[in-house]
């Protein structure tokens, strides 16, 4: 253009010349301030004249109006929706709207994201819904139909199979994975378990798992393995009677030494407790004797050297007296009463027959 716009050299008031130079500055300027004649516009094929000699901007017609997107789903994740649709099959696809609200109602929804793709991903938290449209639009701006009025609905899932869906992909199939579902409630070994995920195998962390976590009755003596649990695993006063069945400990079970008469509450062990012939001689201490007893005063006690002492004494049968059943001795009937030296009967009281 410099070529058009000569400089300035006619003899001019200063000023006057000042402004024509900016005005040829500006017309010759390059860049983004550079001056477009409609002739460059055409030459670019940016635009064209019509009938009237008018200039007007030059449409492709190849760019095909854009139709309104079909089969349009929405899934909820763990805190996104996925929202899908029919890839656009006319010419000059640009992107597609999204728009969504928490109503079924189009007039209120707002514009959420746009994607060349067929799919968007709307992140929105957990246990949230939306209703969704979409539409196309095209390389000139224009605008499809919405998909529909009606909206399509879609939640954020608090099921556990969209993470189940991802473990298996991250371990491959069910049989690898660590976890597994029940979709409905199940009654396992007698107990109902939930729906939900659970694991095949694990390891606990120590003190993972406290009193509350444990159902009352979950635990049986099926899932208890012989010896698993000794008595630094007992808290003290934690197994109380009502949580032992009858007959459910047995000798076999408790050590020696281990119960005392301090871990025995009066009167709870009665003679109805006791089997016959359930305490042996090696179960009984040295000595057996009286509540009452008091030395030379009251009560009784048997001692295991052989030694009774009794505060009164009634016998029936026969008393011998004796280091041995024969020899010297003293031998004392209902009937009668016998000193024997050696063999020979030397004092006999009572019936003398």
């Amino acid at each position: 253009m410099s070529r058009d716009l000569p400089a300035v050299t006619s003899p001019l008031p200063r000023d006057l010349q000042q402004f024509v130079q900016r005005v040829r500055e500006a017309l010759d300027s390059g860049g983004d301030d550079a001056v477009v004649t409609a002739r460059q516009l055409i030459v670019a094929g940016l635009a064209s004249t019509n009938s009237a000699g008018h200039l007007t901007t030059v449409v492709d017609n190849t760019i095909q109006n854009p139709s309104a997107p079909t089969n349009l789903s929405a899934s909820g994740a763990t805190a996104n929706i996925i929202v899908s649709w029919n890839a656009p099959t006319y010419t000059g696809h640009a992107y597609t709207e999204i728009w969504a609200h928490t109503g079924n109602t189009l007039g209120n929804a707002e514009l959420v994201g746009m994607t060349a793709g067929n799919s968007f991903s709307h992140n929105i938290g957990g246990t949230a819904t939306r209703y969704y449209w979409v539409r196309n639009i095209n390389q000139n701006g224009l605008a499809s139909a919405y998909n529909a009025v009606s909206g399509v609905v879609g939640s954020t899932s608090s099921s556990p199979n969209f993470l189940m869906e991802l473990l298996v992909e991250t371990f491959g199939t069910n049989s690898q994975s660590p976890f597994f579902q029940i979709d409905t409630t199940t009654t396992i070994n007698g107990v109902q378990v939930p729906a939900g995920t659970y694991m095949k195998n694990a390891f606990i962390h120590n003190a993972s798992i406290t009193n509350a976590m444990v159902q009352d009755a979950a635990i049986d003596s099926a899932k208890i393995a012989d010896a698993t649990i000794v008595n630094g695993d007992i808290a003290n006063a934690t197994i109380q009677g009502a949580k032992i069945d009858s007959a459910t400990i047995q000798g076999a079970n408790i050590a020696s030494g281990t119960i005392t008469s301090a871990n025995i509450q009066d009167a709870t062990i009665q003679t109805a407790d006791i089997a016959n012939g359930a305490i042996e001689n090696a179960k009984i201490g040295n000595v057996i004797q009286s509540s009452n007893y008091a030395s030379g005063s009251a009560g009784w006690k048997i001692d295991k050297t052989g030694q009774i002492e009794a505060n009164d004494a009634t016998f029936r049968g026969t008393l011998d007296v004796a280091n041995a059943s024969s020899g010297s001795r003293l031998k004392i009937t209902s009937t009668k009463i016998e000193v024997f030296d050696g063999s020979t009967l030397r004092v006999k009281i009572g019936d003398l027959s």
